[in-house]
């Protein structure tokens, strides 16, 4: 029985061997996957945080654009806004020229009407300086509020302060913001 117990004991040990090289290896594997799976997350955990980063940077660029945007519009309006309060003087101020002023002005902008049949409408207040400057039409009676309107034939004239700067006003903006933002 000797035979058999080293037979048996020779078998265990084989078998103990082959365990420890089967454990030895699968340790090895188990170090290599653990090793290949620690690799994977540092490669991950690096591509989120360029991730992350890059959408910090795109986030931050945005934030930063909106606000220059902001800013330029508010800029724009506050330069707008100021337009807006010269182009009111100016009306004022046209509203209250003097006899003398208002008739140079009726002049130069009824200069090439011919017909002297022509009506002209002013603000009463005028009235009598136009009537001596004698620009070859009729004065009416008839009352307007700022400016003059001349009637000729089918064509009206309208030389109301208001409206004339309303027709100029995209150039008069053009030319203020040069002159008070430059």
């Amino acid at each position: 029985m000797a035979g058999l117990e080293n037979i048996l004991n020779k078998i265990i040990e084989d078998a103990k061997t082959k365990a420890d090289e089967i454990i030895k290896e699968a340790e090895e594997k188990q170090h290599i996957i653990v090793e290949k799976r620690e690799d994977d997350a540092k490669f991950l955990a690096d591509k989120i945080n360029e991730i992350s980063i890059k959408e910090r940077e795109d986030l931050l660029k945005r934030a930063k654009s909106s606000a220059e945007l902001k800013a330029r519009d508010d800029i724009l309006s506050e330069k707008h806004k100021v337009i807006d309060e010269v182009l009111e003087k100016a009306i004022g101020e046209l509203e209250n020229l003097s006899e003398e002023d208002f008739v140079k002005f009726v002049k130069n902008n009824v200069q090439g009407v011919e017909d002297k049949n022509s009506i002209l409408d002013v603000p009463s207040k005028y009235r009598d300086a136009v009537k001596k400057a004698d620009l070859g039409f009729k004065v009416s009676d008839t009352d307007v509020e700022r400016g003059f309107v001349l009637h000729n034939g089918n064509l009206i004239y309208n030389g109301d302060f208001r409206s004339l700067v309303k027709s100029e006003r995209e150039e008069l903006e053009k030319f203020l913001a040069e002159k008070l933002f430059s």
